[in-house]
């Protein structure tokens, strides 16, 4: 009975805290009745370490640290993707006002990327927002038009609207997450055969 918990615990702990990161993270970041940032990403800890004791709860004799760690991991990338997954709500059309500065941002040491250049947009925008937007391009001439896609609530920043694309994937979440609950598997088998 007690190897039974613990291989559905070594399962159902990385699934379940993944699912439910993802559910959290992807309310958040879409909902208009969503938390502001500090919050989301806060519930997002807490949700990790109650993950993190479950695992502890179920391996008290060790375990496997690796585990421990690809469960961060694994969590970690589920955040990341669930907000790469996110289409912003809002499109503006602006009209960029001004001059467009220039920055140069020049990298140093063997094996450093390239230097960037970043060109600074004053907008000005139906709505007032955003005002302002830098690209690694110049995205038009002063008096240009320009479609800006943006987070009403302001949770993440504003792009470019024909970059308004989700490209998040669940496949490196899912892969840690499983791999995470593979070690521990393996773990519980080895447990008493010293």
């Amino acid at each position: 009975m007690g190897k039974a918990v613990a291989y559905a615990g070594a399962l159902l702990v990385p699934a379940v805290a993944g699912t439910l990161l993802w559910r959290w993270a992807d309310w958040n970041l879409r909902s208009p009745h969503g938390l502001p940032t500090v919050l989301a990403v806060g519930g997002g800890l807490v949700l990790a370490a109650v993950a993190l004791l479950a695992h502890d709860a179920l391996f008290r004799e060790g375990g496997s640290i690796a585990a421990v760690v690809l469960i961060l991991a694994g969590l970690t990338a589920v955040w990341v993707e669930a907000r790469d997954s996110t289409v912003r709500g809002a499109v503006a059309d602006c009209v960029v006002v001004g001059k467009v500065r220039v920055t140069h941002h020049p990298t140093f040491g063997e094996g450093a990327p390239a230097a960037k250049t970043l060109y600074h947009h004053t907008l000005d925008c139906v709505g007032g927002y955003p005002d302002k937007f830098s690209a690694e391009e110049r995205i038009a001439e002063p008096g240009g038009p320009v479609r800006i896609a943006y987070d009403p609530a302001h949770r993440m920043d504003p792009i470019l609207a024909r970059d308004n694309k989700a490209h998040g994937s669940p496949v490196i979440p899912v892969s840690l997450l499983a791999l995470s609950a593979a070690l521990s598997v393996v773990a519980i088998a080895g447990e008493g055969r010293d």
